[in-house]
């Protein structure tokens, strides 16, 4: 006879962004919930991605300000990093942020077990360690991704290490090459090389950040050069190996260019967590890289199970989980029938930072609009030049028969801080004279947005109009 642990409502498979938004929302809601989690609550965001990663970048960004203050009259002779210390404050406020979850799962009567889940159908699992078995009127899979690697190069959490290991230094690193010039790739570039680590980037493609337009693109890899990072692009990498003494590692690539570093961070994608869930035992399907296939509900096709965030793939971003909890928690409840609209704002926290929404120039013309292209760059902007930052730009477009606006894209300092005004902008219908007409704070950054916009419309004050627009 089969003995069940205990039921629930909704039972939750993962407890970072995207699982432990929908489990306090499901107990918002009036359910019992279920939150399985074999590691820490967060998941890779919070231990081992977003979070230590902007605080390292942080520090870095500290460090570079005060070594180009002699501009603005600051003389600092010696510049020197503790970097044990660096890393005890990224721990605590890990530390604090993971407490803070706990706490508010707790507060919400959430049970939060401690374990590995398994399907064993698509009513209940299987817990390990504790060899029990759960069951739940609906399940929720967000296990996330764990990131990629080469067959040629496989993390030994020594030398050759991914994301998930860079964090676990006990001392700054000498030098580092980083395989893959993506996201990540130019994050970890950033906060190394301005902490004073060497920092090699070598990228497949013919410009890190594949994907992005160019003139986003060039403000941060002129950027990183000035910092030493060296970046090697259309390069195929096709070896790695220790050196003779063990100390350092070696990578090949086709065309007989070689490197050496003390480490080797891999930053070639993710891959989701779903080979250990036993998919099959509830005829959950996936795609051919093993990502969950759902549809307009969050749904998979074993009606009740449920998939959100990484594990059903790209984009791979936290928020864009924490929206599809939040979401899919309300159609279980029955408060909706399908996934809404969600504008999702992406960003690169480089230095200057990129961010972007909605659609890019390119693709505007590639779907039938004819766009209306707003810019302003931050070297008019009073607040930039106060704050000696001036690189970059805001340019936002929209549709040149309404005017609604539906894309933007930033690049620049506090990028990331500005742009859901326009993610707003979007999500509401907004057009470019609904945004001109709202009065912004002299002096900020954020009037480059409305600078850019009465650009397009040639009613820019502060730079010179350009589309000989009659409004």
């Amino acid at each position: 006879m089969v003995k069940f642990m205990k039921k629930f409502d909704v039972i939750v498979v993962g407890g970072g962004p995207g699982g432990y938004v929908s489990a306090i929302r499901l107990s918002q809601l009036g359910k019992k919930v279920a939150l399985v989690e074999e590691k820490d609550v967060g998941g890779t965001c919070l231990n081992r991605g977003c979070i230590p990663t902007k605080a390292l970048l942080h520090v870095g960004e500290i460090i570079k300000e005060v070594r180009q203050g002699e501009r603005l009259g600051i003389r600092a002779e010696k510049i020197s990093v503790d970097f044990q210390k660096v890393q005890q404050w990224i721990v605590q406020i890990v530390s604090r942020l993971r407490s803070g979850i706990e706490f508010l799962l707790k507060s919400y009567n959430v049970e939060l077990i401690r374990g590995h889940a398994s399907l064993k159908s698509d009513r209940s699992l299987f817990i390990f360690p504790q060899k029990e078995t759960i069951e739940g009127d609906s399940i929720i899979i967000a296990s996330g991704s764990t990131p990629s690697e080469l067959p040629f190069a496989r993390s030994d959490s020594r030398r050759i290490l991914t994301s998930d290991d860079i964090f676990k230094f006990s001392s700054l690193p000498r030098d580092l090459i980083i395989l893959g010039g993506g996201v990540v790739g130019v994050e970890m570039a950033t906060a190394f090389s301005s902490l004073g680590t060497s920092v090699t980037i070598i990228e497949i493609m013919d410009q890190i950040l594949p994907g992005y337009p160019k003139d986003l693109v060039s403000p941060v890899e002129s950027s990183l050069r000035k910092m030493g990072v060296q970046i090697k692009v259309k390069m195929r990498v096709n070896l790695c190996e220790y050196t003779s003494g063990g100390d350092r590692v070696r990578i090949g690539a086709e065309d007989g260019t070689s490197f050496e570093s003390d480490h080797i961070l891999l930053s070639v994608g993710r891959k989701p967590n779903t080979q250990n869930l036993s998919l099959e035992s509830a005829g959950v399907k996936t795609d051919e890289k093993g990502f969950i296939k759902v549809n307009n509900k969050m749904e998979t096709n074993a009606g009740g199970v449920f998939a959100i965030g990484d594990v059903v793939g790209l984009p791979f971003l936290a928020h864009k989980a924490m929206e599809e909890g939040y979401y899919v928690s309300e159609i279980i409840c029955g408060l909706r029938d399908h996934m809404p609209k969600i504008i999702i704002p992406s960003v690169v926290y480089t230095d200057p930072e990129i961010a972007t929404v909605g659609l890019d120039e390119e693709f505007a013309v590639r779907s039938g609009f004819q766009p209306l292209i707003g810019r302003f760059p931050f070297v008019a902007s009073g607040r930039s030049l106060t704050l000696g930052r001036t690189e970059g730009f805001v340019k936002i477009i929209a549709d040149g028969k309404t005017r609604r606006i539906i894309g933007a894209q930033l690049v620049g300092h506090c990028a990331s801080e500005l742009i859901g005004e326009l993610s707003l902008a979007i999500s509401s219908s907004l057009t470019m004279d609904d945004l001109a007409s709202v009065v912004h704070p002299h002096p900020t950054l954020s009037e480059s947005i409305i600078e850019g916009i009465r650009s397009a419309l040639d009613r820019a004050i502060h730079y010179k109009n350009k589309n000989n627009l009659k409004s």
